[in-house]
């Protein structure tokens, strides 16, 4: 993760889409069982992994995009030779999932708008067991024009404001996917999904259906454009900055108490501090628990002289704990413990069923 403030990182984006990418095989796919595919366009479609069941060899040729982007975007192209790649080698007793990503609009292809809007239906999306996702990022490419291509070929669009949100959109889809019989073909957001990789990667373990899936890769010259990544935000909102502190600070997510006087990720607007390990490119810092009221607890520290009672469990406590300064709602870690203890039974129980 790039620290803001006095250190800042730029990434490419095909580098970042390569880290999202292998998030989404590493968590989404099942070795042995599912079959991944892995391809490229900018001129040409290339296939750089055929279909396979060998994670291993997915993620080689994903990492192996790194240096390779150059060229135009040969979109319309590419979306139906990597469709009449799944006629040629994809297994028909099983869904078919295509993900496409690109930063720009074509400006290759021999295909038109319309003619590919009908191969694709006629090939792939006709098919009710076939799911075609196309993934937009960034501010150059027409999202009007790809929004009216899914409305007409009968597949969903996202534009993705940038690559380092691209993973959260990975993670949306394979949420879809693994969660619902049926996808529905309706305006989605990054805002949908509230669960994790981890929460994926268990509801994948459960599932009985395989699936051939693909994922078709701008690789055009503007992929390798350098980016910084947007800074992490407070549970409202708010960007997360760096501040000196006089005297000690603590996390309000996690309650641990800051090693130095420096804050790397603080909102001024929330008074709001937290761990680097809670925070990420241009996502909120969650809040671990909330009040009766649905307001964010957050972690505050009292002198061990001066008593608070649990509005969960009326005893009296010193200390460390959670806290809705807004509602005067005070809950100790114990009660924390063991509303995490079941959420996570529940969470269980709905994958078992």
């Amino acid at each position: 993760m790039s620290n803001r403030g006095t250190e800042e990182t730029y990434e490419t984006q095909i580098g970042r889409a390569v880290k999202a990418s292998n998030e989404l095989v590493n968590n989404f796919h099942r070795d042995g069982v599912d079959r991944g595919c892995i391809a490229t366009f900018n001129n040409t479609m290339t296939i750089r992994q055929n279909f396979t069941e060998n994670e291993t060899l997915i993620h080689r040729s994903l990492d192996g995009l790194v240096d390779v982007a150059d060229g135009g975007t040969r979109l319309y192209d590419s979306m139906v030779d990597v469709i009449r790649t799944f006629h040629r080698y994809g297994n028909r007793t099983r869904p078919w999932v295509l993900v496409v990503v690109t930063d720009g609009d074509d400006n290759d292809s021999i295909l038109s708008y319309n003619r590919c809007i009908g191969e694709v239906s006629r090939l792939f999306t006709n098919d009710s067991s076939n799911f075609l996702f196309v993934l937009g990022v960034g501010d150059n490419v027409d999202s009007r024009k790809l929004e009216e291509m899914a409305d007409i070929g009968n597949f969903i669009y996202i534009p993705v404001k940038d690559f380092y949100v691209l993973e959260f959109a990975f993670l949306m889809i394979a949420y879809k996917i693994t969660t619902s019989r049926t996808l529905s073909l309706t305006s989605l957001s990054i805002g949908d999904v509230s669960a994790s990789w981890a929460e994926i990667r268990s509801q994948r373990e459960l599932s009985n259906v395989a699936i051939d899936y693909a994922l078709l890769i701008d690789v055009s010259g503007s992929m390798n454009v350098n980016i910084l990544p947007p800074a992490p935000k407070c549970f409202v909102g708010h960007d997360l900055k760096e501040k000196f502190h006089i005297g000690n600070w603590w996390c309000d997510v996690c309650g641990e108490d800051g090693k130095t006087s420096k804050s790397k990720y603080y909102c001024n607007y929330c008074d709001f501090d937290a761990c680097p390990s809670h925070c990420e490119p241009g996502r909120e810092c969650k809040p671990r628990s909330r009040c009766r009221n649905r307001h964010p607890l957050r972690y505050t520290q009292l002198s061990t002289t001066r008593g608070w009672i649990c509005n969960e469990c009326n005893r009296i406590s010193t200390g460390k704990h959670l806290r809705c300064h807004q509602c005067d709602y005070d809950m100790c870690s114990d009660c924390y413990f063991l509303e995490l203890m079941v959420n996570m039974s529940l969470i269980s129980n709905s994958s078992n069923y």
